[in-house]
């Protein structure tokens, strides 16, 4: 009976270990009322995502281009790193305890942000793929995410990614900068855009219609969309 009682246990940690989630935050939206004046702050991370953010090397913190840098996402196989990006993409698992795929389009970040606000650049250095477990409907497409994980391949100069943490800002939480290095993005993505690559696109206090024109209507994204 003990025998039984042990292998049922066994059993149900096997299960526990096999249905784990990757640890996903979410930024709550607020609605933000301009003060007359905007500051800058470094980045925070949250508690949750405080221990990630610790794995990170000194040149992994930050990924920017501007003011003489010189950061790429590609060749990076075997790197731990933190990548922000829009979600274009999403690719549900292919079986019940499998990983959800999202494409995304990577903005450079150069560890500055506003503070009442996340900010990143408007501009970035192609696509890259991530991997996680997760719910697919709660993964916003167009959101922003900055991902924690390792890049364990890159296929056709887009890196892949096993995320260990995400953590999610809607739309009503970030903006774009203008003060950003060259763009290497994909160029299939500025079909979906009302503004052009020269277009001053810093907004601190955005609106569901800023998004829209900067990056697409969310029902042209998400489920199923593949790499070109």
């Amino acid at each position: 009976m003990k025998s039984a009682a042990l292998a049922v246990a066994i059993i149900g940690t096997f299960a526990v270990v096999a249905a784990a989630q990757t640890p996903i935050g979410f930024q709550p939206v607020v609605e933000l009322k301009p003060t007359g004046s905007l500051s800058t702050c470094g980045y925070a991370p949250s508690t949750a995502e405080a221990p990630f953010f610790a794995k990170l090397s000194v040149k992994e913190r930050t990924n920017d281009t501007a003011f003489g840098g010189n950061y790429t996402i590609h060749k990076k196989s075997g790197t731990y790193i933190s990548w922000y990006g829009i979600v274009r993409g999403i690719t549900p698992a292919t079986q019940p305890d499998g990983e959800v795929t999202l494409l995304l389009q990577h903005h450079f970040f150069d560890g500055e942000t506003d503070c009442h606000i996340m900010l990143v650049a408007k501009t970035g250095d192609g696509d890259y793929i991530a991997q996680l477990k997760a719910d697919p409907e709660k993964i916003p497409a167009l959101a922003l995410v900055r991902i924690y994980g390792k890049v364990v391949t890159e296929k056709d100069k887009i890196p892949e990614v096993v995320v260990e943490y995400m953590r999610v800002w809607p739309w009503l939480t970030f903006t774009f900068t203008d003060l950003a290095g060259a763009d290497h993005s994909n160029p299939r993505w500025q079909k979906y855009s009302k503004v052009k690559p020269s277009d001053d696109i810093y907004r601190p206090y955005p609106t569901i219609d800023y998004y829209r024109e900067v990056l697409g209507n969310p029902g042209d994204f998400g489920l199923n969309l593949k790499p070109e």
